[in-house]
């Protein structure tokens, strides 16, 4: 593994409010836009972890050459998107951790976010600019079944990844996956943040791959996760009233 960062120097001994964790594989390309914009929004309050797997195109050289602004980066072999997730959580010294890609971009209102997490029992999730448009809806536990949080809205307590893991056999909504689990774990609460975070990146992982170990489930976790009402409601927007009344019925 090779490694770096302030922390290795001495130079970052602070208690930051948030993590920012960003998982990367050859994404030289990529790198100098996403530390330009980043490392704007770097304080006492947020710090910047990177985990790469392993790349072969020049990123570990580029990431050497931030010592300053990165607290913390690593270079290792993993097993996927969801495993490096997982891997990099274990790094992060923050009170919250936030996930954000390569090929996204922070916006200015990030920089109020510190001051607003008070709550280490709630996950909160905030604006984000989707496909090219302000997106700004406050969730319900049926709007769950629609949409899946936008993985860049989200703030999670450290606490949660004590409890909880990326379960990787989902190749893509592993994250989704997690969400549910939270959404119903009342040891955790939802809040939204009327602060516009970040700009999802269009075509990326998730938007290319199909998960089909979570499409299979579908059905079953929104049943064991959500409320039996919002569930119904589901069935019925997606199968029909008749497909709905049955599975009421056969208790499916």
């Amino acid at each position: 593994m090779t490694e770096g960062g302030k922390r290795l120097t001495g130079g970052n001994n602070t208690s930051p409010k948030i993590t920012i964790i960003t998982v990367v594989l050859n994404a030289a390309a990529l790198l100098p836009g996403y530390l330009e914009n980043v490392t704007r929004f770097l304080s006492d309050d947020i710090e910047l972890v990177i985990l790469d797997g392993a790349s072969t195109d020049g990123t570990i050289d580029l990431l050497k050459q931030h010592p300053n602004s990165i607290s913390y980066w690593a270079s290792k072999p993993d097993g996927g998107i969801y495993d490096a997730m997982n891997q990099a959580v274990k790094y992060a010294r923050g009170q919250w951790v936030y996930f954000l890609g390569v090929d996204d971009t922070l916006l200015e209102d990030f920089k109020d976010v510190p001051a607003l997490l008070n709550n280490a029992s709630t996950v909160y999730y905030a604006n984000v600019v989707y496909y090219g448009q302000p997106f700004y809806k406050v969730y319900d536990d049926y709007y769950l079944t629609k949409l899946n949080f936008i993985h860049q809205a989200l703030f999670y307590p450290k606490g949660v990844f004590e409890s909880y893991q990326y379960d990787t056999q989902y190749k893509v909504y592993a994250d989704y996956h997690l969400n549910l689990r939270l959404w119903k774990d009342t040891a955790y609460q939802f809040e939204h943040l009327d602060k516009l975070m970040a700009s999802f990146s269009e075509g990326g992982f998730s938007s290319t791959v199909k998960d089909q170990l979570f499409e299979s489930q579908r059905d079953q976790l929104f049943k064991q996760y959500l409320k039996p009402a919002s569930y119904y409601r589901y069935l019925n927007r997606t199968i029909g009233l008749l497909g709905a009344l049955k599975r009421f019925i056969l208790n499916k």
